[in-house]
């Protein structure tokens, strides 16, 4: 077993006379064990007591030793270099995401600024004022829009095609086909004449499909009939109206009829809005 010497010393047991006085290698004769480099022949160039070396080992004395602490010097630099790389990487990352008290104080005022407006905005009288001023722009807007107030009489085909594509985009048209001698036709004619009068952004006409190449089929059969155009597209169409409203009916019959079909805004709503704006304004 390799004892602390040999490991400092670097050198084989047998070649190593140890200098101790008392030896564990004894025989039973009680003499002490010799060393095996006592039987080895000594160059006469080698100091006494010495062992010869064969010139190899596997460790280093003094060269070695200093070598390995210039090895932990060189490691340990490498260890700081590293470190205050890393420390650098962090200071740069918490400067770019770290606020200061300042920019702390300030984010906290906006964010309460923004409570403040949210809680004004939630407000029941800021809520109605809102409604008002946007039946105000409404308003506003029907009364700059084209108004008629009465209903064209469609004469032929280019009358026609001229009252449908040549209409202003925003402006709905309203085209009631009849016979004089059908059922239905007469009193579709006054409801039309007086929904006309009320609703005067839109703009109602009245044509007979012989005029206009229809069917002798559409003629007998088909009116009175209601065609809405927006923009010179069909958005609606109403064939024989007297299935649901019969053949004599009133102008609010009919009127109900074309809001339930989405031709007509109910106009008791928009009035009663006016009256409603009116009021707040005289108060």
């Amino acid at each position: 077993m390799a004892t602390l010497d040999d490991k400092l010393m670097g050198e084989k047991l047998h070649y190593y006379c140890s200098s101790s006085s008392e030896s564990e290698g004894e025989d039973d004769d009680g003499e002490k064990s010799r060393c095996p480099a006592d039987d080895a022949t000594v160059e006469p160039s080698a100091p006494s007591g010495s062992c010869q070396w064969d010139g190899t080992s596997c460790n280093t004395g003094p060269k070695g030793v200093i070598r390995d602490y210039q090895r932990f010097k060189q490691l340990e630099r490498e260890r700081r270099e590293e470190q205050k790389e890393e420390l650098a990487k962090l200071a740069k990352k918490f400067s770019i995401t770290c606020r200061t008290n300042a920019d702390d104080d300030k984010a906290k005022s906006e964010e309460e600024k923004l409570e403040d407006e949210l809680a004004q905005l939630m407000d029941e009288t800021c809520i109605q004022d809102f409604v008002q001023q946007r039946m105000q722009q409404m308003l506003l807007r029907d009364t700059s829009r084209m108004t008629f107030g009465s209903v064209h009489v469609i004469k032929d085909c280019d009358h026609f095609l001229l009252t449908v594509d040549g209409e202003d985009k925003s402006v709905s048209v309203i085209i009631l086909l009849h016979e004089p001698n059908s059922p239905g036709c007469l009193s579709a004619i006054k409801a039309i004449e007086s929904l006309s009068k009320h609703y005067v952004h839109l703009k109602f006409c009245t044509v007979r499909p012989s005029l206009i190449s229809m069917s002798t089929n559409f003629k007998v059969s088909g009116v009175p009939a209601l065609l809405a155009y927006k923009a010179g597209q069909l958005v609606c169409n109403l064939v024989r109206v007297t299935d649901e409203l019969g053949d004599e009916f009133e102008t609010c019959d009919l009127e109900s009829y074309l809001i339930e079909h989405g031709i007509l805004h109910d106009r008791k709503l928009v009035i009663g809005n006016k009256v409603a704006d009116e009021s707040s304004d005289e108060d």
